[in-house]
């Protein structure tokens, strides 16, 4: 497919990190119940931390209602609820495979903050305008096929002056790190799926959407050109994630 190939359309090719949404539905219905694992196996337990400073670039009070778009297996969802502790966070994703992990999490939850979650497409959100505080979303954007339509759907439900984080991986800085990173993407991602799922090729996909995917700062400009203003990111882990903030 060329670089302006649609996607979309099933005459055309298309490239392995390119996402399409029977591609990425998939991928994360099969992987389910593995996903969670996958995580962790994976970053070596890293991502705790990922989704820690997530929930602190959030600047959540009791009063806010936030919406976890891409929630998948629901641990950001969770981390939001008894770290930020808001008043109400409201999971969506668009497959139901994923969710079902997420509600055996928020079974067991007994906090104060309010938990649901809900089928949803990110680029075709069913909510009203001005409804939620702030708007998070971890290692979901890779995935949209049109990201554009999700900024404008951000905007469209976030109240003025909220705020839309970004937790997603990104691109190191520093050349011999990132060299290392791309070959365990290329070599030990894939492997570490396929033992655990046997379906190495959908992790051939997740390396390729990663490595594909914009720079901090390239990523930082299609916000802004979407209207979201004070878009900041920091860098985590040598570049390997960033948590970008934008506010509407």
């Amino acid at each position: 497919m060329s670089e302006n190939g649609n996607p979309s359309d099933p005459a055309r090719p298309v490239r392995s990190g390119t996402p399409t949404a029977d591609r990425v539905r998939g991928i994360f219905s099969d992987i389910a119940p593995s996903y969670d694992r996958f995580n962790t196996l994976s970053s070596l337990g890293i991502d705790r931390s990922w989704r820690r400073a997530t929930v602190r670039a959030a600047r959540l009070t009791r009063a806010s209602r936030v919406l976890d778009l891409c929630a998948g297996t629901g641990d950001l969802t969770m981390a939001l609820a008894t770290q930020g502790r808001p008043g109400e966070v409201v999971g969506t994703d668009f497959v139901p495979e994923m969710l079902e992990v997420a509600r055996e999490k928020a079974a067991a939850y007994s906090g104060p903050t309010a938990i649901a979650f809900s089928v949803a497409d990110a680029q075709d959100l069913p909510f009203d305008d001005a409804s939620f505080d702030v708007v998070t979303v971890a290692f979901g954007v890779r995935n949209l096929p049109d990201r554009e339509k999700n900024f404008a759907e951000v905007l469209r439900v976030l109240k003025p002056g909220g705020r839309y984080v970004i937790l997603e991986f990104s691109r190191p800085t520093i050349a011999p790190w990132r060299w290392m990173y791309h070959l365990y993407l290329r070599v030990v991602i894939p492997a570490i799926g396929g033992i655990l799922t046997g379906d190495r090729s959908s992790f051939v996909y997740l390396n390729d959407s990663i490595r594909s995917f914009p720079s901090q700062s390239a990523l930082a400009a299609e916000l802004r050109a979407a209207g979201f203003t004070a878009i900041s990111w920091e860098d985590r882990t040598g570049g390997i994630v960033a948590v970008h903030t934008a506010v509407k």
